[in-house]
């Protein structure tokens, strides 16, 4: 099955001047949680803590030794997941090989996951393979995290603080979960009220509202049966599986791809590594919507007339050759994150 669908070519927008500006369920059973944060995002260290029934003990994966997928059995996985709402999404991200438990035959599904934890498990899931050189302050490269964040920061759906620190081994929190998911998932023609509704709305910060009201209208992170949202609720093993399987099983997920012909649509997919526009589209015109790119839009078609970006996101936009004439043509909701 195609996961990039192709409809018949629609009329060109207005031509204007690419933007560059940079733009990551749990309860019982209604609800999804995620968590992000990004450069321009205000430090949620001075955000009020909401209440949780999660363990608040931070440990982190040197802690505890966990076991590989291939370890473990297909039934009777853990030993304390019988009764928890997330025991199936659990039973199938392990098959599935992005999350794994612990030696001692637990998986912990309300121990709190960390940033660093988060970033890995959503790298696993995706497959990211794409990395960058870090700067950040904490992070260093004996840390076990490090590939994963460089992994993260390259596909373009976790970042940074404005003081170039990374915070690794905090607690992520839901609000911030949201912001990183959005990065990760296709957006276009998505309508609702999202999370406007529930009583603590106006307890989400500025930075992330946008991003919840996303995720929420796509389904994968809801609010919790008592209408509240708790944006500073830190995650939990249990809820992120939920979150990273709902993406993983609903997305459609392309590993690279290459844009052949001219005068058609490229749409709704998750692109992971490059997108590529070759030569053999001639000098028609290329068409991508709703489509988001973790990692860069290579146009090499030397004689392609124009590329269109609609509802699109991507890390970097490449135009290879030397006066290559190709026009970029998009609409407001495009996000490239380097100039």
């Amino acid at each position: 099955m195609r996961i990039i669908k192709k409809s018949a070519a629609f009329g060109l927008c207005v031509l204007m001047a690419i933007n560059m500006n940079t733009a990551a369920y749990a309860d019982v059973l209604d609800d999804i949680i995620g968590s992000s944060t990004i450069e321009d995002v205000e430090d949620v260290e001075n955000n009020e803590e909401a209440d949780t029934n999660v363990e608040s003990e931070d440990v982190t994966e040197n802690d505890i030794p966990i076991l590989e997928a291939d370890e473990i059995k297909t039934s009777n996985l853990f030993s304390d997941i019988d009764g928890h709402w997330a025991k199936e999404w659990i039973e199938s991200a392990v098959k599935i090989g992005f999350v794994s438990g612990y030696e001692d035959g637990t998986f912990k599904p309300e121990r709190t996951i960390t940033r660093a934890e988060f970033s890995t498990m959503l790298n696993n899931a995706i497959q990211i393979e794409i990395t960058e050189k870090l700067n950040f302050s904490d992070v260093r490269e004996s840390d076990w995290f490090y590939n994963e964040i460089q992994k993260s920061v390259a596909a373009g759906f976790f970042s940074g603080y404005e003081n170039n620190t990374f915070r690794p081994n905090n607690p992520i929190k839901r609000e911030e979960v949201a912001k990183v998911v959005a990065g990760a998932i296709t957006t276009g023609n998505i309508e609702g009220e999202g999370a406007t509704l529930l009583k603590d709305y106006n307890t989400i910060q500025e930075w992330a509202k946008e991003s919840v009201n996303t995720v929420y209208n796509k389904g994968y992170i809801l609010g919790y049966p008592n209408k509240t949202y708790m944006p500073s609720k830190a995650l939990t093993r249990g809820e992120a599986v939920k979150i990273i399987f709902e993406i993983v099983d609903n997305e459609n997920i392309e590993y690279g791809f290459n844009i052949t012909n001219y005068n058609e649509s490229y749409s709704s997919a998750v692109v992971v590594g490059n997108l590529n526009v070759l030569d053999s589209v001639g000098n028609g015109n290329v068409y991508i919507k709703n489509v988001v790119v973790l990692g860069d839009i290579v146009i090499s078609a030397k004689d392609v007339k124009s590329v269109e970006l609609t509802d699109v996101k991507a890390r970097n936009i490449i135009v290879e050759g030397e006066n290559n004439p190709v026009k970029l043509i998009h609409n407001e909701n495009v996000i490239i994150a380097k100039k």
